[in-house]
């Protein structure tokens, strides 16, 4: 006959108690990791809620896509600080300020606005760009017309309206 185990010998009881201590123990390490994140900025564009789902509907959008404005943004990284320069089409574009706004993934603390001086050859970079892939926008200091393109950690950005033109 063998001996009576201790109920802390049992593998079952492992089992049975193990599993549900472990979820609660990931649910809180969960929950502390979502809110050391904090919380979730909206991007900064125009959208409207129809039923569920959300259409981009922008006035600076469709008057870039009928405007067939495109802009290429070159980064030069060799420089210290980063240095940036943004060839636009038409080319009348650069005769104004333009704002360029490189937006952080979920913090808008952290979003990048370069002001370009009209006709200025480039502009430095406040601190060199730290982000993986983040939406990068280039619109007029009216706010009359907005580009958009993705940086990821090329040097050259292709910026395009948002919308296509109709």
């Amino acid at each position: 006959m063998s001996e009576a185990r201790k109920a802390w010998q049992e593998p079952m009881v492992w089992l049975i108690a193990g599993i549900p201590a472990l979820t609660v123990v990931a649910g809180i390490t969960t929950l502390v990791i979502a809110l050391q994140s904090g919380p979730m900025d909206m991007v900064p564009a125009h959208v409207e809620r129809v039923g569920k789902a959300q259409t981009l509907d922008s006035p600076e959008d469709r008057a870039a896509a009928e405007g067939n404005f495109r802009a290429f943004l070159i980064i030069d990284k060799n420089r210290q600080p980063w240095s940036i320069s943004v060839r636009t089409v038409p080319s009348s574009l650069a005769g104004h300020d333009m704002h360029l706004l490189f937006v952080h993934p979920n913090r808008a603390a952290r979003d990048i606005d370069v002001l370009l001086p009209a006709n200025a050859a480039s502009t430095a970079i406040p601190h060199p760009l730290d982000f993986k892939q983040q939406q990068v926008m280039l619109r007029d200091a009216g706010n009359s017309w907005r580009l958009v393109g993705v940086y990821d950690g090329q040097s050259s950005i292709t910026l395009t309206p948002a919308l296509l033109a109709q």
